[in-house]
């Protein structure tokens, strides 16, 4: 009798192991699925990564652009124009390529990365040719000169911290595209700040062209980010 009392408290202890292991697998899996697995955990790492490197080599290119588009009055506010836009198209195209690095992941934004860095590069080299032959003529206005600068300087003040400004994104898509809007709105100042001074053709067709181009970028980059 006591023989047949043990099978059965055997069966009842098998069937609670059996019932406990069930509910521990099914908790298991239910946490799985709530966190999206190890893997996904992984990658969320891994993101952040991506993010803390994207965001301070975008931090080392603005710090080095300020230097460089720091303007000693040269006589002519063209020339000033020439040599503060051009370090700063060359951030643009060194952010861009960061970017790409780490992030790249919104198709449309990668197209648009890839045509930035195309057509500054063109750009700059336009821009360098463009300075040798102002440079060359050696005309000063230091009226027009002053005028410029005061807004110019006002601006690059302004825009000293502008690294800060990415610090809180969550993925390097967004980091990147929060930077280049305030980047862009830089060299959009610049050329209105220019076109109230300057006489020369070549000078104002540029300021033109890159106001127009910018707040065109600006705005493509305002829509993806929206959608992302």
């Amino acid at each position: 009798m006591n023989k047949y009392k043990n099978y059965h408290m055997y069966g009842l202890l098998a069937i609670v192991i059996l019932i406990l292991v069930i509910i521990f697998s099914i908790l298991y899996i239910g946490r799985q699925n709530t966190n999206g697995g190890e893997t996904d955990i992984i990658k969320n790492t891994d993101n952040d990564s991506e993010v803390s490197a994207y965001l301070k080599e975008q931090n080392t290119i603005l710090a080095d652009m300020m230097i460089n588009m720091s303007v000693q009055e040269s006589g002519s506010a063209e020339l000033d124009f020439l040599i503060g836009i051009i370090p700063h198209y060359e951030a643009a195209i060194d952010i861009t390529k960061s970017y790409l690095k780490y992030g790249g992941k919104n198709k449309e934004l990668k197209k648009l990365a890839k045509e930035i860095i195309e057509e500054y590069s063109e750009e700059t080299i336009e821009m360098r040719m463009l300075l040798k032959e102002i440079e060359r003529l050696a005309i000063t206005d230091k009226e027009s000169e002053r005028t410029y600068l005061n807004s110019y300087n006002k601006m690059i003040a302004s825009h000293q911290d502008m690294a800060h400004e990415t610090e809180t994104a969550s993925d390097v898509e967004s980091a990147y595209i929060e930077g280049m809007v305030i980047h862009h709105q830089m060299a959009v100042d610049m050329a209105e700040a220019i076109l109230k001074t300057t006489l020369h053709d070549e000078i104002k067709d540029m300021a033109e062209d890159i106001i127009e181009m910018q707040r065109e970028e600006i705005s493509q980059m305002e829509e993806i980010f929206n959608d992302i």
